[in-house]
């Protein structure tokens, strides 16, 4: 399990119990250069940190945690959700495991409408996934792919014809930037975001032959 996270302290630890319980191998949270204790209430929730000097964005982040990881398979969980179930995450590793696809996709329903909208919209967005860890490892620009790490595996997905299925995830959604940072610096941090995609969007059509 692997859980990237910057500035989560008051979000990670449930989602690590939730990753423990789950029992599919150890929970490996990246504190992505915090300012926070995001990886004192990760350590304190149960889970093994790694620690990086300073923001590397969360494709830099998976990329450490792969590395760092040895199982073969590995399940991505964002640090900020809600609703989450053990469940959840034996529906996403469960096809990989199995040797039916090559990557899972969760996909919020039920949850809160404005994350659940979001996810039917862009699934290809959703940073709840499985996949083998080489895999993960095999996507061109990972480490540099920041907020576009999803564009960059999905697109990578595509080229290389991996099976991938959606898994609904019933009643899960995350928290809103605007109510972990407030107003103002959630929209920029947005805007931010939506920045890093489109670029690794662009980055990614530059790759395809």
């Amino acid at each position: 399990m692997l859980i990237p996270a910057f500035n989560e302290a008051a979000n990670v630890p449930s989602v690590v119990r939730v990753a423990l319980e789950a029992a599919l191998g150890p929970v490996l949270v990246v504190d992505d250069g915090s300012g926070d204790a995001t990886a004192l209430a990760a350590e304190r929730a149960g889970a093994t940190v790694l620690r990086l000097p300073r923001n590397e964005g969360k494709g830099g982040a998976l990329f450490a945690g792969a590395r760092a990881l040895s199982s073969d398979v590995v399940v991505l969980v964002d640090a900020d959700l809600l609703g989450l179930r053990p469940e959840h995450l034996r529906d996403l590793a469960l096809p990989v495991l199995r040797g039916e696809v090559e990557m899972t996709r969760g996909v919020f329903a039920g949850g809160r409408w404005r994350t659940t909208a979001a996810q039917r919209l862009t699934p290809q967005l959703n940073g709840q996934r499985a996949l083998k860890r080489e895999l993960l490892l095999s996507v061109p620009g990972l480490k540099s792919s920041r907020y576009g790490v999803e564009i960059a595996i999905t697109e990578h997905a595509k080229r290389s014809g991996w099976r991938v299925r959606d898994v609904p995830l019933a009643g899960v959604s995350q928290v809103m930037k605007e109510e972990k940072r407030g107003f103002w610096q959630g929209v920029a941090m947005r805007l931010k975001m939506y920045a890093e995609i489109l670029w690794e969007l662009v980055r990614s059509a530059l790759r395809a032959p």
